[in-house]
């Protein structure tokens, strides 16, 4: 099977829309017309090897303990286990990007509200066999507060609480115990419904092994716009810089919303109409070796758009067949190929 439209496959990917032309003709309109993303970053070193000090603070869950706040009830999960697809008690936020030492999540839009995109990414990295940097990144469009002095206020707000949960991991990393939490309340819960009232997160994880160095590998497939050459027909970027979180391409008006060293996560700002399925996509590297790599490209959406299971296990064999496509074509121009007229057409219809 050929898809017709293969340059629109983002927009039936993100937006779950057909590939028609009237739908070519005019996209719909961002529910934010002129976003204006921002992010906050801080990192602390942990005097631990980066496996134990991501076994003791990665999990999804343990978010309640590092802030120890008395703001919030221990972190329960309400779908899933603490994989991709995962969804914590903690303002409903979904794991949207896995990778081996790290994870990006996002706060899903709820109705009647500017939908801020807001996104944060957690990440551990070795340094050296015997220690560990942890990096806490955060992002958000700020254009939905009123005034200067408001996003001003809340990057403040974020920066302080950031620098303070990066200390206190430290200390459980390193086998320490954090104080009882303070006294105080509970924050109140969130009434607002969500915009997907009933949200079923599906997820997809694939990968393939590359012959060829990380740093090579990565240098020649994991540039933000590179999926321009081994996905779609055209890439460029909308606006920010190549590798900076924050940074729009035109493939489906895609946002970087979080990375590490050898990988991204993706998704799109939400429109004024329509379904937005919180779609997700993340590209990571890993060694193998010093001449073997594997890549992974992990899916994250919300699948409750789909009338039932069969229709839901379509939608992933559809999704399958295309990224699995693109792992070939990033392994073929790794080691060092050229792809053909055949390797650039899509391998399902929609």
């Amino acid at each position: 099977m050929k898809v017709r439209c293969w340059g629109l496959i983002a927009a039936v990917l993100l937006l779950g829309v057909a590939c028609t032309a009237q739908q070519r003709a005019a996209e719909l309109p961002l529910q934010v017309p002129n976003p204006h993303y921002v992010m906050i970053d801080d990192s602390i070193l942990v005097d631990e090897p980066v496996d134990r000090t991501w076994k003791r603070i990665g999990g999804f869950c343990e978010i309640t303990e590092w802030m120890n706040s008395p703001e919030w009830a221990d972190c329960r999960y309400l779908q899933g286990d603490g994989g991709a697809g995962s969804v914590r008690s903690i303002a409903d936020e979904v794991l949207a990007g896995p990778t081996e030492y790290s994870y990006t999540y996002a706060q899903p839009p709820r109705r009647n509200t500017p939908y801020n995109l807001a996104h944060g990414t957690l990440a551990a990295e070795a340094v050296t066999p015997s220690r560990t940097r942890l990096t806490y990144t955060m992002l958000w469009d700020d254009s939905v507060l009123p005034t200067e002095a408001a996003r001003r206020q809340n990057k403040a707000m974020r920066n302080a609480l950031v620098t303070a949960w990066l200390k206190n991991m430290k200390v459980l990393a390193e086998g320490g115990k954090l104080p009882p939490k303070p006294p105080g309340q509970l924050r109140a819960p969130i009434t607002t419904p969500l915009l997907n009232p009933n949200p079923h997160y599906a997820s997809l994880p694939m990968s393939i092994v590359v012959n060829a160095p990380i740093r090579r590998v990565w240098a020649r497939v994991g540039k933000y716009c590179d999926i321009g050459e081994w996905g779609f027909r055209s890439c460029k970027l909308i606006s920010g810089k190549e590798g900076e979180l924050g940074a729009v391409r035109s493939v489906g008006h895609s946002i970087i919303v979080g990375q590490t060293q050898y990988s991204y996560t993706y998704t799109q700002p939400l429109r004024a109409t329509g379904l937005y399925p919180m779609y997700h996509g993340t590209l990571e590297a890993r060694p193998l070796g010093p001449d073997r790599t594997r890549l992974y490209y992990t899916l994250v959406w919300d699948a409750s758009a789909q009338p039932n299971d069969a229709a839901r296990l379509r939608q992933v064999e559809v999704y399958r067949l295309l990224f699995e496509k693109m792992l070939r074509n990033m392994k073929k121009l790794a080691e060092g190929g050229t792809l053909t007229a055949e390797d650039k057409q899509a391998p399902v219809e929609f």
